[in-house]
């Protein structure tokens, strides 16, 4: 093929992309409100999810308390076929920076810098990436 050949039809697939995208962006802004309305009812859902479990959680409390203070297991629940179980394990919390930090200077207590070195080490070794993203924004009426 003619480089002029391609030339052209180059020129007609970035017209072609550039007049779909009106389109495009049509349905990406149906996409995002329709989007916006479902975070609204999942707000809603969440809180009533929340709110079964504050009860649920003070029920277990003073189930749990029952059962340490009669030194019961398990309890066999009969209608759903089903045991409530007394569990008990240990897990440790997360590390954070603030964490890290203390922990590096509570090794290093003789150079503490090693330790700020140590975590700023950590830190540039910490991978990255680059996202990008097409953010929808509706205008406020004044």
């Amino acid at each position: 093929m003619s480089s002029v050949l391609i030339d052209i039809m180059s020129e007609t697939d970035d017209q072609v992309e550039f007049k779909s995208l009106p389109t495009l962006l049509t349905e990406w802004k149906k996409i995002q409100e329709d989007k916006q309305k479902l975070i609204e009812e999942k707000k809603r859902v969440n809180e009533r999810i929340r709110e079964q479990d504050k009860r649920a959680e003070a029920m277990q409390k003073m189930i749990l308390s029952i059962m340490k203070k009669n030194s019961i297991g398990a309890l066999d629940l009969k209608s759903s076929n089903a045991r409530a179980l007394y569990k008990k394990r240990v897990i440790k919390s997360p590390l954070g920076q603030k964490e890290l930090k203390k922990y590096f200077n509570e090794h290093f207590k003789d150079d503490p810098e090693k330790g700020k070195d140590l975590l700023k080490f950590l830190d540039t070794k910490r991978d990255t990436t680059v996202k990008e993203s097409l953010v929808y924004e509706k205008n406020q009426l004044e």
